[in-house]
């Protein structure tokens, strides 16, 4: 079993780095970087978390591949939630569905969303990032382009949970925003 991510991450202080192989992480508080989306208006605020979710899926594919590279696509749900933990995104249950007629699916559930508990404004979903992974996890795991969106949000409902889904892009059009808002 590959180790951690948290296990794996090399603090390099010399060069003021945070090292997981050639990728660089940033550690930042949550209410820091939710704080920036929360002082925007509404339809700033909006787009702008709609990008934040589109970068997650476009670069954050990278991590996925490296992932996946080192313990195999079957591993790779189970190796996600373990990274997922290891850097504050909270606690994450994935499952796929495959069965019957209908387009396959990836649904998550995320117990304490470091998004949705640092963002202050309950009327409007705040995970897009994670809904960004998820579409690249979906298409890291299928070998096509997915689309993720969020169905639930705590920031926006109460709750502990958010919840995702993940369909292939051919089931559903082309790539969308990862964000609650698409249609």
């Amino acid at each position: 079993m590959a180790a951690s991510l948290h296990e794996r991450l090399h603090f390099d202080t010399a060069h003021g780095q945070v090292l997981d192989a050639g990728r660089r992480y940033l550690l930042l508080r949550s209410d820091v970087l939710m704080g920036l989306f929360d002082r925007l208006p509404d339809a700033a605020r909006a787009e702008a978390l709609r990008a934040f979710g589109r970068s997650v899926a476009e670069l954050g594919s990278d991590s996925v591949q490296a992932y996946a590279a080192t313990a195999g696509a079957g591993a790779l749900p189970a190796m996600m939630e373990g990274a997922a933990a290891s850097l504050g995104w909270g606690r994450w249950h994935l499952r796929q569905t495959t069965s019957g007629s209908a387009p396959r699916s990836l649904t998550l559930e995320v117990e304490n969303s470091p998004f949705a508990a640092a963002s202050t404004r309950a009327a409007a979903p705040a995970c897009h990032a994670i809904a960004g992974m998820l579409e690249a996890l979906a298409g890291a795991l299928w070998n096509e382009p997915a689309n993720a969106r969020e169905t639930f949000c705590a920031a926006e409902h109460g709750g502990a949970r958010c919840e995702f889904i993940a369909v292939a892009a051919s089931a559903t059009g082309p790539a969308r925003p990862a964000s609650p808002s698409s249609p």
